[in-house]
């Protein structure tokens, strides 16, 4: 009877070795990160981004706040998601721009932004649109496409294609269309 009782609680032992064996060299070809590191093509990612961009001797022109950054050596871009911008004109007050997503070309300096674009800081308007670029040379923030302008006092100013001279704080719209709360008309 004990050669049996041996018998069995060796083979369940063995057992229990070799499953673990297994399972670590499972474990081994998949970590916790490399299959997430294996599906990324950037050069590299950081999460928790906050970057300043900075113009020689002068002050700070640009903060930009991501969720995740990814930077692309080759292509000289970085990707953002979760994006949230201010931009800092001199001594007038900060416009701040926040995006689902974000592209920055370091060749250019071009910033783009897309994905539920909101806009504060423009006039008394918060701003609404799909996609908005920054030309930092120009200083001149662009929305092509339909944009959305909405005043804190309700009204809103609708139309296509938007140019905003940041330095001046000079707002161009293409196309209006107002649409004037009914108690705005009367007075």
């Amino acid at each position: 009877m004990n050669k049996k009782l041996y018998f069995w609680v060796s083979v369940i032992l063995f057992t229990i070795v070799v499953g673990v064996i297994f399972f670590r060299a499972g474990d081994q070809e998949q970590s916790f990160f490399s299959p997430e590191l294996k599906k990324i093509k950037a050069d590299l990612v950081l999460y928790g981004v906050r970057y300043r961009r900075d113009a020689r001797g002068k002050a700070s022109e640009w903060l930009v706040r991501a969720r995740l950054a990814r930077f692309y050596e080759k292509k000289r871009e970085v990707d953002f998601d979760t994006v949230r911008i201010t931009f800092r004109p001199g001594s007038k007050s900060p416009v701040k721009v926040s995006a689902m997503r974000g592209q920055y070309r370091i060749s250019g300096g071009i910033l783009s932004v897309s994905g539920k674009v909101r806009v504060t800081g423009v006039k008394d308007y918060t701003l609404l649109t799909d996609v908005l670029f920054y030309y930092p040379d120009k200083k001149i923030i662009e929305a092509p496409g339909n944009v959305v302008l909405i005043r804190s006092s309700g009204d809103k100013l609708t139309g296509k294609d938007l140019v905003y001279l940041l330095k001046e704080h000079k707002l161009l719209l293409y196309f209006p269309r107002a649409i004037i709360k009914e108690e705005d008309v009367g007075a």
